[in-house]
């Protein structure tokens, strides 16, 4: 008999925990949606180098709308009640990163759970999302996950390679992805950008198709590397205490051993035989070509095709 009214309790704790929850959702419902429109203007600002062109980041804004952005910011909130709106946007701020870089380049990888549950609430609403690539760049950015998430430490390194390039790098980045460039310093890549004429660049690493704007931040992308490389004599480690630019850091970071000591809180001590850490909200993943970060695990991938 005890035993029967044990049960009854529990059914009961249960049905009033579900109960109470589903009288509340429409009182976080309004909080977060508030919350969100107070601190929307926070996630405009991609802060993007000078290489990403302005009308792409402009594009970006437009295209996702305000509307569809709160849909999907008060459904990642309701599941995330203990992440604040302003944590919440520094995701946006890397999905919007993310989303440039995959309008920008071929295949790129995904290194991050947080930011990708933040893509897939996105995906969720199709129409939505399909009028936000069309607005964007006029062709869909597709995504295909992974069932496991899969060690890739060359796509890691590669996403590393155009991030640095594309974006600042502050404590709020590096917490996200982890350090840059822990599982290869990209030399390959390197050598490409600095030796290949531009046709054989967009061949090898644009997406295709895209828009003249993304093509365009291709071309100041390129560009960069025959400007920018004889910054590896300057004060890589000032430039970027200044600024929060990681680039010129990184052609010194890449040039000799003998610097990696001066940038261990950006970039990683490379491991080539370093293995799977797993990724996370704090921790941040790996991307070599592909891969770099706490992790070294992608969730999914964004295709060009």
């Amino acid at each position: 008999m005890v035993f029967f009214y044990v049960i009854l309790a529990v059914i009961f704790a249960v049905f009033l925990v579900n109960f109470v929850k589903r009288q509340s959702e429409p009182a976080k419902l309004a909080r977060y949606q508030k919350e969100f429109r107070q601190l929307h203007r926070g996630t405009l600002d991609v802060e993007a180098s000078e290489i990403v062109a302005v009308a792409l980041q402009d594009k970006l804004n437009v295209a996702l709308d305000v509307a569809y952005m709160e849909k999907v910011n008060a459904e990642y909130r309701l599941e995330h009640p203990r992440v604040s709106q302003e944590k919440v946007n520094q995701a946006w701020r890397e999905l919007k990163r993310y989303l440039i870089i995959a309008a920008v380049f071929g295949k790129v990888e995904m290194f991050n759970s947080a930011i990708d549950e933040l893509w897939h609430i996105m995906l969720g609403y199709k129409q939505g999302y399909d009028q936000f690539c069309q607005a964007f760049i006029g062709t869909a950015i597709l995504h295909h996950p992974h069932f496991q998430p899969v060690f890739k430490p060359e796509e890691r390194t590669l996403f590393d390679f155009y991030y640095v390039q594309l974006f600042t790098v502050d404590s709020s980045s590096i917490r996200i992805w982890g350090k840059f460039f822990k599982h290869g310093k990209g030399h390959t890549y390197l050598r490409d950008f600095e030796t290949m004429e531009l046709e054989q660049l967009k061949a090898k690493y644009m997406r295709k198709p895209t828009s003249k704007h993304a093509e365009m931040t291709f071309e100041h992308f390129a560009s960069q590397f025959k400007i920018n490389r004889p910054l590896t004599e300057m004060n890589g480690r000032k430039i970027y205490n200044e600024s929060d630019y990681a680039a010129p850091a990184y052609f010194t970071y890449v040039s000799t051993d003998d610097f990696d000591h001066d940038f261990k809180d950006i970039f990683g001590n490379y491991d080539a035989s370093a293995g799977h850490l797993g990724h996370s909200w704090d921790q941040g993943s790996s991307h070599d070509s592909h891969s770099d970060s706490s992790s070294s695990c992608s969730s999914c991938s964004s295709c060009s095709s």
